[in-house]
């Protein structure tokens, strides 16, 4: 089946989130984690390293925007909120444990602050 534009297939989705794949976790503080670039909508991390994580972007991003990380690795990733940010009722600065073989949507709601789901 030919998609609209005459080649093959579907043709991209404008809605669907781009995937950033085989990213490693780095860093062992919310300073010196991988910083996930705002427009970065799906970040799949394969290499997580115990204690490693990554940063949530702090500017260009604008409310109810979200962010799906994924964790492919064998150990907890650590998502971090920007430095002074928070992430659901965590402490501000304290990273989110996403564990091995899951996911979780970071939804931004406003001054630095992040809902996440699960």
């Amino acid at each position: 089946m030919k998609g609209q534009s005459g080649s093959a297939g579907p043709l991209p989705n404008a809605w669907l989130p781009s995937v950033v794949g085989n990213l490693t976790a780095a860093g062992a503080t919310q300073a010196s984690a991988y910083q996930i670039p705002s427009g970065q909508d799906f970040s799949l991390f394969t290499t997580v390293s115990s204690s490693t994580g990554a940063t949530l972007p702090a500017n260009g991003v604008g409310i109810s925007e979200s962010y799906i990380v994924a964790n492919h690795g064998v150990n907890a990733l650590l998502v971090y909120p920007a430095v002074g940010g928070k992430i659901g009722n965590l402490s501000i600065n304290a990273g989110y444990s996403l564990a091995a073989g899951k996911f979780a949507i970071f939804a931004f709601v406003g001054q630095l602050a992040w809902a996440s789901c699960p």
